[in-house]
């Protein structure tokens, strides 16, 4: 079934109240949803969330659905509840079409009225700073810090015109709106963690990552230094490493690239690698149960894994909640598609709290990752149509 996207704010679910709307639209679908019949408010890593999963599923079978859906939010910590919901009513159509961007609404401008990050700029130097002090006495390879960037603004967010304006600005990204307890989870993430398709799985991981600049040459000189960085090239080289080591074990078969490539964001340039594995074709796992094999990734949290979670929950004076965590939906055959939440904001209203993070390895410098957070965060300060410089 195709869609046609109009060029006004009715992306989401026309006609409908946006209350309860989800929507997720990748390179190989768009999902989107209205309504509530179902909920699942569990974390991911409790003993009950499987046997909850598989009783929504099959209560909606019950009734007549035949590949029922959950969509949703998981957080970056999964001891914490996902919150995840199976809709009255969805649609899965082809995606929109990446070359064929609808109209950016020049028109969408708001202006911040209160602005504040937490971390504030010495006190994330610090953190930095602290951080590059563990290397030397630790087993810590990697860990990624972050800060959230708080603003009030001058009306209240149009969440549908906001989405479209993400879309127009952002065309080859995963798109999402996913709608918490209180707010709006809404962004353009550049990062696939999971994608599986019957016995087909596929990632792709990004680490290592430069501002993108105005001047041509420049901007293509500061892709060609991010690919010849000693410094990125071992940061992506840990995130890749550690998927596949998760993966292996479930696997029948695993490929990467050789080499990472660069690719482009409006704001930032990335190093990337695409996985693919295939799955036994006798009781392959559900894509929940390989989210829980590889996240969080070193591309959000660092490695080792656990010794990186308890600096986190050390050093960052914030929660990170759905920050950091993935979006997306699987359907009642334990298919689905997860990205990583990133290039993100929870809206409420006029209150507005983006975040942005940065890995840390032993040759990082504290003011260059201040600076790369504050890059990542233009992508939604752009789409807010936010002109003055908050970062």
């Amino acid at each position: 079934m195709d869609v046609t996207f109009p060029e006004h704010p009715d992306i989401l679910v026309p006609h409908q109240s946006q209350d309860d709307v989800f929507l997720f639209n990748s390179n190989s679908s768009l999902v989107r949803t209205n309504g509530i019949r179902q909920r699942i408010a569990v974390p991911l890593l409790s003993n009950s969330f499987r046997q909850e999963v598989q009783a929504v599923f099959k209560k909606e079978q019950a009734q007549g659905k035949c590949n029922p859906i959950l969509v949703g939010a998981i957080p970056f910590d999964m001891n914490q509840p996902a919150q995840l919901v199976v809709p009255e009513w969805y649609e899965r159509v082809k995606p929109l079409d990446h070359n064929l961007s609808p109209f950016i609404d020049k028109d969408f401008i708001h202006h911040a009225s209160e602005q504040s990050f937490v971390p504030n700029h010495v006190d994330f130097l610090d953190m930095i700073e602290q951080a590059l002090s563990i290397f030397e006495n630790s087993l810590l390879k990697k860990v990624v810090l972050s800060k959230i960037l708080k603003l009030t603004l001058d009306k209240s967010v149009d969440v549908p015109r906001l989405l479209a304006n993400i879309m127009a600005q952002n065309p080859s990204a995963y798109h999402f709106s996913v709608p918490l307890e209180n707010s709006v989870l809404i962004g353009a993430s550049p990062e696939l963690l999971i994608r599986k398709q019957g016995n087909k799985i596929f990632s792709n991981p990004l680490a290592g990552s430069a501002k993108r600049l105005k001047n041509a040459d420049a901007d293509r000189q500061a892709a060609k230094t991010l690919a010849n960085s000693a410094k990125d090239q071992y940061e992506h080289r840990l995130v890749v490493d550690a998927i596949r080591a998760a993966l292996l074990p479930v696997v029948e078969s695993l490929k990467t690239q050789e080499e990472p490539s660069v690719i482009a964001t409006p704001t930032m340039w990335h190093l990337s690698t695409d996985i693919e594995a295939r799955l036994p074709a006798i009781n392959p796992p559900s894509v929940f149960d390989l989210i829980k094999q590889i996240h969080p990734t070193p591309a959000m949290c660092g490695t080792p894994t656990v010794s990186a979670q308890h600096h986190i929950a050390a050093l960052e004076p914030h929660q990170r909640g759905f920050f950091s965590g993935l979006v997306g939906w699987c359907d009642s055959k334990g298919d689905g598609e997860w990205a990583i939440a990133i290039r993100c904001a929870e809206v409420s209203g006029n209150k507005v709290t983006l975040f942005a993070g940065a890995g840390v390895v032993p040759d990082s410098n504290p003011e260059s990752e201040w600076l790369e957070t504050s890059a990542k965060m233009r992508t939604m300060l752009n789409a807010f149509g936010i002109k003055e410089d908050v970062i």
